[in-house]
């Protein structure tokens, strides 16, 4: 239970809103005008049941005891918070995250100013003259320097340390962003970076997270990077994303690099669909940021042994990172199997000897786009790799090279494709085709059950009939609404004949949710996977049922989250779930964590099976909040009858219609069979989310 929750437990929501206008029982519900909107027939109702409210007039809107609150009053949710914690005696929590927070911002802040100060150095300094020199010979102009920020540090051990504590900032604070270097013997601090072009290093969002170093003379290290600090992880960061993203999404392919200096290449003469990683190899982090905006990855390394390696530690990272989209496949046995198939498109492109992207860019552009026009395909760079890593000739060898090709055939999405490889296998190692191919299935079928890591796999139980499961609350019964519409459609009617309970999981896991956590699920999912928003938005729209809004969550926290997190995925930010939560008041931050923890504690799901369960729990939301009004206008209408106001009668009677016309069409949707096709669907442009 998180600490509203605990408020709310405390504070009878009747007692602490008829503070504020006078409540009138209707029924089990109590009514009164709505203090938000002018109007002559109470349409305000609370429902004690719940500690919720809802208006049924003008605003068409609701919540708990915050929302009222912070409507009322005009409050934030933390202000809300405050006071609703000093009524009911409960004690907050000091607000560490806001000062983690603002200690980030102030770390964005350092690394500004210092990126600022070598942008001055390299334009102003003499010193610099040596960076400006290495820039022209590279055929980097003042423009394009100018667009990516370089810089130049002086060959200084206190140049930057002193502009910056001069400027207010604290050595420790310029430690922590590694800034500067701790000298333990003499208790000092010196700078990072001394003689050397500066390269900053930007997030997604083209905040300067960190830098790179290149030097201007024999010294080594050739390149240097900022050190991990709570802004920078060498591994997450791909240079040049956040000028990369919306080309890497318009061409729908990406270009990976080695250097700083290959993107700024490429991005200056047109090739704008370029990034680099931070090392040597590809890291999982990498390229599933990547992965959101493409599904077709171009890789351009070196071509010396060790590059290569490096492409076969980035390849086996890809093939763990990258999402697999799942296949129906009809067996010679007429059994309906699921292949699992890499959902991407790989390929590696091998640089000229001594050449690298930069040289070749510069040279020749034409050079360059037929380097990625023809870039190899991913099984058949395994092919050569493993010809000449591998001794074909003796048995060891062979096994060897079965064992690393098998399992990318496997991934392979055509059954022809595959087959053309598999034979192609058996020629290399002069074994049966037969046994290649039992090989390849034995590969499919750990493709189709991954061992489970870090995730365990509840057991869901059915209910006995007319019951709920176990550890929900029990749903009071309408004393007006009749029988046929207090069902919940989302319910089984049956139950098995025998009247056991079966022990394996249900189909799907939306339908033996309980109706009090159906708002904690929906945004546990949508947390985990915020594309889906855009989904649930165009399969609302195809459906005809009201999109997901922040008004439908009745916990004003997980309003506040639900409607971040649209603004956030409507930004066209890369997700991150750090990221997201900056964006939030710090206040929910626990609230995050639990639905994190609700995400861990899930059964794992094919794609498609999320999102029929997303659907159907936005469904079974939509049938309980239709319920809910229609109780409280039951109530209200009777109010009015007794009273003769006809205006009021008409009215509520036109929303109890227009309810029930929509609680038959989601029962009609609801009994169809909603299937969605697999794969991964692309977040495109233009769709409104709610």
């Amino acid at each position: 239970m998180n600490v509203a929750e605990e408020i709310k437990n405390r504070i009878d929501a009747v007692e602490f809103i008829s503070r504020y206008l006078p409540l009138q029982s209707a029924g089990r519900s109590f009514k009164a005008n709505c203090p938000f909107h002018q109007e002559r027939t109470p349409s305000f109702v609370v429902f004690p049941d719940t500690g919720t409210w809802r208006c049924f007039g003008a605003c068409s809107t609701g919540g708990d005891i915050f929302s009222f609150l912070m409507q009322k009053e005009n409050l934030d949710f933390r202000e809300a918070l405050q006071a609703l914690a000093q009524e009911a005696g409960v004690q907050l929590a000091e607000e560490t995250e806001r000062g983690d927070a603002q200690g980030r911002d102030l770390l964005y802040e350092l690394n500004d100013r210092a990126a600022l100060f070598f942008r001055n150095q390299l334009h102003r300094s003499q010193e610099a003259q040596p960076a400006r020199d290495y820039l022209q010979r590279r055929g980097i102009n003042a423009q394009v320097a100018a667009q990516f920020q370089l810089g130049f540090a002086p060959d200084s051990w206190d140049a930057l340390r002193d502009h910056l504590v001069q400027a207010g900032y604290s050595p420790d604070n310029l430690h922590r962003a590694d800034l500067v270097k701790h000298n333990l013997e003499h208790d000092s601090f010196y700078d990072s970076f001394r003689n050397r072009l500066i390269v900053p290093i930007h997030d997604r969002q083209g905040r300067v997270i960190g830098f790179g170093g290149r030097v201007l003379d024999s010294s080594l290290p050739k390149y240097l990077n900022t050190a991990e600090t709570p802004l920078f992880h060498k591994s997450h960061v791909v240079y040049g994303l956040d000028r990369a993203y919306r080309a890497i999404r318009q061409a729908d392919s990406v270009v990976v690099v080695e250097g700083y200096m290959d993107v700024i290449a490429a991005h200056q003469f047109g090739f704008e669909n370029v990034v680099a990683c931070l090392g040597t190899a590809l890291t999982e982090e990498q390229l599933r940021q990547l992965h959101r905006y493409t599904d077709n990855f171009i890789l351009a390394l070196d071509a010396d042994s060790a590059g290569q390696q490096a492409t076969l530690r980035g390849l086996n990272q890809a093939r763990q990172a990258l999402k697999r989209k799942a296949k129906q496949v009809l067996t010679a046995t007429g059994r309906m199997l699921v292949e699992h198939r890499l959902s991407a498109n790989l390929r590696i492109t091998t640089l000229p000897e001594g050449r690298d992207p930069d040289d070749i860019i510069r040279q020749n552009t034409d050079a360059w786009q037929e380097l990625i026009d023809t870039a190899t395909p991913l099984v058949d760079y395994y092919f050569g790799i493993v010809a000449k890593q591998y001794d074909l000739d003796s048995g060891r060898g062979k096994g060897e090279a079965v064992a690393e090709l098998t399992p990318l055939i496997a991934e392979l999405g055509d059954e022809e494709e595959q087959q053309h490889y598999i034979q192609r296998l058996s020629r290399l190692v002069r074994i049966e085709e037969r046994t290649i191919e039992q090989r390849v299935k034995a590969s499919a079928r750990e493709l189709r059950n991954p061992p489970q890591e870090g995730r365990h796999r509840r057991r869901f139980t059915r209910p006995q009939s007319g019951r709920a499961p176990a550890g929900a609350e029990p749903q009071a019964a309408s004393e007006v609404v009749p029988q046929e519409e207090a069902a919940d459609p989302g319910w089984p009617e049956s139950s098995p004949a025998n009247g056991e309970t079966p022990s394996s999981p249900p189909a799907d896991l939306a339908t033996f949710v309980p109706e009090t956590k159906l708002e904690v699920f929906l945004l546990a999912l949508l947390i985990d996977e915020p594309d889906l928003l855009i989904w649930l938005a165009e399969m609302s729209q195809e459906l005809e049922i009201a999109p997901l809004r922040g008004r439908d969550f009745q916990q004003i926290e997980y309003r506040e989250i639900f409607d971040a997190l649209r603004r956030f995925i409507a930004s066209d930010e890369l997700w991150d779930i750090n990221s997201f939560q900056e964006t939030l008041n710090p206040s929910y931050l626990p609230v995050i964590s639990q639905l994190t923890m609700q995400i861990l504690s899930m059964p794992e799901r094919e794609p498609g099976d999320v999102r029929n369960e997303l659907l159907k729990l936005l469904i079974r939301l939509r049938y309980a909040r239709l319920r809910e009004s229609l109780s409280a206008m039951q109530f209200l209408l009777h109010d009015a009858q007794e009273n003769e106001n006809r205006e009021a009668i008409l009215e509520f009677s036109a929303i109890i219609n227009a309810n029930r016309r929509d609680r038959h069409h989601l029962e009609h949707v609801m009994a169809g069979s909603i299937q969605v096709s697999y794969g991964t669907t692309r977040v495109e442009s233009g769709i409104a989310i709610a």
